[in-house]
């Protein structure tokens, strides 16, 4: 039973998968829908649950969720949306997952992929504003003198869009730490507000999805370029007119 968080994670993972195991994949977000496609593609029988209606649902627009859905069934995967996991089950190792409804699905290997928490127990005392991350104004830095923040980790006041994010993407975390740095070296007298544009992209199976701006799923969509039915399409995201 793993969650894959680390790169210790990941070799675990990796060597449990030379024993050509079944697996079941809890949760189909980015590291789930990933996980699910990348044992598929080793030849693995694989199952995938999500207790939304589609996969990504927390980013992806639903009808953009169903081509997913339907890319991971095609290639074989057994794809399960809407169900929610009661336990676990096996004497000293997995055996079975056992969903809500009582089915039972057998499984030597359990990859759960159901979202992360900011890792800010150990910050608890430090007098640092903990709001589901560290709190940080629009230059990356806490109300702690000379202490930044960057990453997972951080929420910061994005000026652009006048409101506080937390990205969980590694490309921002690398751009978000060069702000900090810069906000440490410059002061904020010294340095811009930390604006960025967020980008992200998955490769599943032959799927790569790439998505730019803060997306939401009750978005209006509206596809510019291709379509849906042939998965290769350019669609364009807004709401309150913008």
């Amino acid at each position: 039973l793993h969650t894959l968080r680390t790169l210790d994670d990941c070799l675990a993972i990796r060597r449990a998968l030379d024993a050509s195991p079944r697996v079941v994949v809890v949760g189909a977000g980015f590291i789930g829908a990933e996980v699910a496609a990348t044992c598929r593609q080793l030849g693995l029988e694989v199952t995938l649950l999500e207790s939304l209606p589609t996969p990504m649902a927390r980013v992806l627009h639903p009808a953009v969720g169903a081509v997913v859905a339907a890319a991971h069934a095609d290639q074989g995967v057994d794809v399960r949306l809407g169900c929610g996991v009661a336990a676990i089950e096996g004497e000293g190792r997995v055996e079975r997952v056992r969903l809500q409804d009582g089915t039972a699905l057998p499984a030597d290997l359990v990859v759960v992929g159901i979202g992360a928490v900011p890792n800010t127990g150990w910050l608890a005392s430090s007098g640092l504003a903990l709001e589901d991350g560290v709190l940080c104004d629009a230059h990356c830095a806490t109300a702690a003198p000379d202490v930044v923040a960057a990453g997972d980790v951080a929420r910061w006041h994005h000026a652009g869009l006048g409101a506080t994010l937390r990205v969980e993407h590694w490309t921002h975390a690398v751009e978000q730490a060069e702000a900090a740095a810069a906000r440490l070296l410059a002061g904020p007298e010294g340095t811009p507000p930390f604006t960025p544009v967020p980008f992200v992209w998955s490769d599943q199976f032959d799927l790569k999805i790439q998505a730019t701006g803060v997306l939401r799923p009750d978005d209006e969509m509206f596809v510019a370029h291709g379509s849906l039915e042939e998965r290769r399409f350019v669609a364009l995201f807004g709401r309150a007119g913008r």
